[in-house]
């Protein structure tokens, strides 16, 4: 950007959504003023999706969306989601030859991807691209390999570093952080970002998934495809930004406190067996008669999805925050419980419950809150994107999940482009950046500062 003086602005807006559905532009007009602020230009979005059956074909039709609407422009940062279904390597080496200019962040997603567009959904797989160019933006993409580091943190300050002097802004701290990630160390990845910008920049985004959980995810970062890595995007812009973090359940009155765990496990809520507490909390609805036998593992990753537990987290103003954990799995010789997060003693959590109509109702409800946050009105924005667990998604009727990028455009009124993760990340207000699951997170970028 451009420091000026005694300049104001006036934006006068003269795109439109396109065929492509996902198409804008702004054209600012400078005139006087007093107050010292920065030089708003155009901001140009395009996005495009595909769900042809070839890998190869499914990039030249996504990216040619993008390149059609961006006319003599061409994007400077694209976002790109996509399932596992294709090859990532083949995807994101497409990508790059479409777009040799821009910086790529990224990673793949659970069964399908969104745009303003729709549920994208195909046979063999789905992908999506979005495109930004804006001289009032500053993009860097940054990642790390977290088996080649000494740690997880060590890899989300070795990425975080790369991202900031890939958008030239050495010494800075950028307004917001994208972040997608392998699923496993999330806290730790947090953390080691945190160690390098603070832990007031919200840190947005989601865990890669596949559609099996058996480690097919990927994360992309510029021309690397990692398997166990992490991509970041750090953005400085004086535009305004929009973000929210919520989860959507009804929280019930069962809570206790983590008296005994390790890392991702529960062995004991308050001095007693965890699978057992849960089992009593829930009326049997998730465990039931399985939790009788004294031997083996199963899994009760669907069934809790209606019912995880909840982190409680009190801000100095005394407001309650509920950050939800995703039960995995109940070892029945010893009757603990395995989760999709890290856990300490001393935390306290409560049981929550749902239904599909309720996560579903999230995808208007968490893009109006990141609206409101960001003092960003409907239509105003210039894009947004949108995170939501895939076990929710799952959780949903096939039929009924067309309806998410229906409400999320509905709320917003802008391009925006959206995956599905196994894990999410995002800022809880007065409380810091948390590693979740189970929730849902909206970004979006204004038009004005």
């Amino acid at each position: 950007m451009k420091n000026l003086k005694n300049i104001g602005i006036l934006g006068v807006v003269i795109g439109a959504l396109l065929l492509s559905g996902c198409f804008e532009t702004e054209e600012i007009e400078i005139t006087e003023g007093d107050d010292e602020t920065q030089l708003t230009g155009p901001v140009y979005v395009s996005c495009g999706w595909s769900i042809d059956n070839n890998a190869i074909n499914a990039v030249n039709e996504a990216a040619s969306l993008v390149i059609s609407e961006f006319g003599e422009k061409s994007p400077e940062y694209v976002i790109l989601f996509s399932t596992v279904g294709y090859d990532s390597e083949v995807v994101l080496g497409e990508v790059n030859n479409f777009f040799p200019n821009a910086q790529v962040y990224g990673g793949t997603s659970c069964a399908a991807v969104i745009t303003n567009d729709g549920y994208h959904a195909g046979e063999v797989g789905s992908l999506a691209l979005l495109g930004v160019s804006s001289e009032n933006i500053s993009f860097g993409v940054g990642g790390a390999d977290l088996d080649e580091e000494d740690s997880a943190r060590a890899a989300g300050e070795k990425a975080i570093i790369e991202a900031i002097e890939n958008a030239g802004k050495e010494g800075e701290i950028p307004a917001i952080v994208l972040i997608t990630a392998a699923p496993g160390a999330e806290e730790e990845i947090l953390f080691g970002i945190e160690d390098v910008i603070g832990k007031d920049v919200p840190i947005m985004g989601g865990s890669s998934g596949d559609n099996t959980i058996e480690g097919y995810w990927k994360q992309f970062v510029n021309d690397k495809v990692y398997s166990n890595g992490v991509s970041l995007t750090a953005v400085f812009t004086d535009l305004k930004v929009g973000s929210a973090f919520e989860a959507g359940y009804l929280v019930s009155e069962n809570e206790g406190n983590i008296t005994r765990a390790d890392g991702r496990i529960i062995y004991e809520i308050d001095n007693k067996l965890a699978a057992e507490v849960y089992n009593n909390w829930t009326n049997g609805e998730v465990i039931g008669e399985a939790l009788e036998s004294s031997e083996g593992e199963i899994t009760i990753l669907s069934e809790s999805t209606f019912y995880p537990l909840a982190k409680i987290f009190t801000d100095p103003d005394e407001t309650v925050h509920y950050l939800s954990i995703h039960p995995l799995s109940v070892n029945l010789s010893d009757k603990r419980l395995t989760v999709f997060a890290n856990v300490e003693e001393g935390e306290k959590i409560q049981l929550m419950h749902g239904n599909w109509e309720l996560l579903l109702n999230r995808a208007q409800s968490t893009p109006n809150a990141a609206l409101e946050n960001g003092g960003i009105e409907k239509g105003e924005g210039a894009f947004g994107i949108y995170v939501f667990c895939a076990g929710t998604m799952l959780g949903i009727p096939e039929g009924e999940r067309p309806m998410m990028p229906l409400l999320v455009e509905e709320a917003i009124g802008v391009p925006f482009i959206g995956t599905f993760t196994f894990g999410e990340q995002g800022y809880i207000s007065e409380i810091g950046n948390k590693h979740g699951n189970l929730v849902n997170s909206m970004v979006i970028i204004g038009e004005e500062n």
